[in-house]
């Protein structure tokens, strides 16, 4: 009789614990929800992660707070998130950076499976930038001007995506640059277009701006966009591969599901809005909304990918 009224009881505690849970996360948010971008401010990540902040507050009625959290190549931000409540209250703006290179190229204290994806909202596409005045005026004339001496070439970490795509690029292209790594992409298109290196690689909400003031350049880029239609590409000039970044949202691993579906739902109706369309499309963004199993297992794939290389590397 007092092994039943124990079995009893615990299963009484235990459906009110589920049922208080399953009323908490019904009304989630309730609160304002911390979004922490793990680069400086102005870079791709930190424009891209603002736009959908700010047009998913008014669905979710509660404010969505972007914090810039630099450092450590990404590090210190992503593992700060990594560590905090899984109650969908802190956030981490994801991306091929933190999430897919830096776990396997350096001695990070995360992983891939440190977190719960919920969406991806953008991808961008590459480049390499110079000075408006810089005296290589092509691709080409790059590449030999690199070859004959070393030509620095402005990064955001030295395990980031910049670099290790960047890497990639100039072993295939035959030279070897000395990188000057920022705190974000923006930072290192002020060093460009000050003076104080020799080129850069970004992405469009990076280089955009001083593309179209005139005062930089783009000699090569993954992919043509429209607002650039006269840039070659990687593979005009003999180099294979994919180089781009994107830019989504994970939470701590363990977050309700509930959390995602809600932020997941809330995006679906923002992503429609002519009015963040033509923000994305003003910054050079693509929208790549993109959500569920089907992309998880394509980041998955991705994340083994790195890790091979990581260790082709490292042989």
């Amino acid at each position: 009789m007092k092994n039943l009224k124990k079995v009893l009881t615990v299963m009484s505690t235990t459906l009110a614990i589920s049922l208080t849970s399953s009323a908490l996360m019904a009304a989630y948010p309730e609160k304002p929800i911390n979004v922490i971008v793990p680069w400086g401010a102005g870079g791709d990540s930190d424009l891209t992660t603002r736009i959908w902040a700010k047009a998913i507050e008014k669905d979710l009625g509660v404010p969505v707070v972007v914090i810039n959290k630099s450092g450590g190549g990404g590090i210190i931000g992503t593992s700060f998130v990594a560590r905090s409540r899984k109650d969908g209250y802190t956030l981490i703006n994801a991306g091929l950076s933190n999430m897919l290179v830096t776990p396997n190229f350096s001695k990070a204290p995360y992983s891939f499976d440190s977190f719960s994806p919920i969406l991806k909202m953008t991808s961008v596409p590459l480049g390499i930038i110079v000075a408006e005045d810089s005296p290589y005026k092509t691709f080409p004339e790059f590449v030999n001007g690199a070859k004959a001496k070393t030509i620095t070439q402005g990064s955001w970490g030295a395990s980031s995506s910049g670099t290790i795509l960047a890497e990639i690029i100039s072993k295939e292209a035959g030279y070897k640059p000395r990188y000057i790594n920022a705190k974000s992409s923006a930072e290192s298109m002020v060093s460009l277009v000050g003076g104080h290196i020799d080129s850069a690689i970004a992405f469009p909400p990076s280089f955009g701006p001083h593309v179209k003031a005139g005062r930089a350049r783009i000699l090569v880029m993954n992919k043509r966009m429209a607002e650039y239609p006269n840039t070659p590409t990687f593979a005009d000039y003999g180099i294979k591969g994919s180089f781009e970044g994107w830019s989504g949202i994970f939470a701590p691993k363990g977050v309700p599901q509930e959390v995602i579906d809600r932020l997941v739902a809330a995006t679906v109706k923002a992503m429609k809005d002519p009015d963040v369309i033509a923000q994305y499309k003003n910054i050079g963004a693509t929208m790549d909304f993109r959500y569920g199993p089907e992309w998880i297992a394509d980041m998955k794939e991705n994340y083994g990918m790195m890790k091979t290389a990581a260790a082709d590397a490292k042989k």
